[in-house]
């Protein structure tokens, strides 16, 4: 499996599918090559908003050639247990997809809650700094431009460090760059970041 970092905006295409794997997100990764091993052939794969669960798991459905289910928290009880008999059916691998842990989706159908229950729950964790370079230099790559190791340091030390705020961050460089005709320096890190520190805006969800 390619181990790229992930385009922030863009959807996946066949020649630039891939993620970055850090210590953020190796153990999913992992497991997302192993279907095989997992309890009741199912994967419960929980991150926040912005983490690469769905670039995750676009690579898992060409490679296993299994099933998954984006906002499965979103999802009627009904339309996911029929996912897992026709997962189960097609003996295929099933990764259902949510920013929300199980215990918060509502689930009401005692048999699906019990296979809920059983199968296997992993979790992306929060961004470490080589999670956080990689996506911000995949960003800028995509558009044709670079970010110098003494911005992405300037940002290390002052960003709130989560994948909203990479994205959100990235996406007001770009604009910012584009508006003054100028590379992605230390001035235009420094007015994104003022942006955001001066409450002008909310990272998006």
């Amino acid at each position: 499996m390619s181990q790229i970092a992930l385009p922030l905006e863009q959807s996946p295409s066949a020649e630039q599918r891939g993620y970055l794997v850090t210590d953020a997100n190796a153990e999913v990764h992992r497991q997302l090559q192993n279907w095989t091993d997992w309890s009741h052939h199912t994967m419960i794969l929980v991150g926040p908003e912005a983490s690469g669960k769905t670039t995750m798991a676009t690579v898992f459905e060409a490679e296993s050639q299994g099933l998954y289910l984006d906002d499965a928290a979103e999802q009627e009880d009904t339309d996911i247990f029929h996912l897992w008999n026709r997962a189960n059916s097609e003996k295929k691998p099933l990764l259902l997809v949510s920013e929300k842990p199980v215990a918060d989706w509502g689930v009401l159908l005692p048999d699906l809650k019990s296979r809920l229950a059983a199968s296997l729950h992993l979790e992306i964790g929060p961004p470490d700094q080589a999670m956080i370079d990689g996506l911000f230099q995949k960003y800028f790559a995509l558009r044709g431009l670079t970010i110098s190791e003494d911005v992405l340091r300037y940002l290390e030390k002052r960003m709130t460090r989560s994948y909203a705020m990479v994205r959100q961050l990235a996406k007001k460089m770009d604009a910012l760059a584009i508006e003054t005709k100028k590379p992605i320096n230390l001035a235009i890190a420094k007015s994104a970041l003022g942006f955001f520190d001066a409450g002008d805006a909310k990272v998006e969800i």
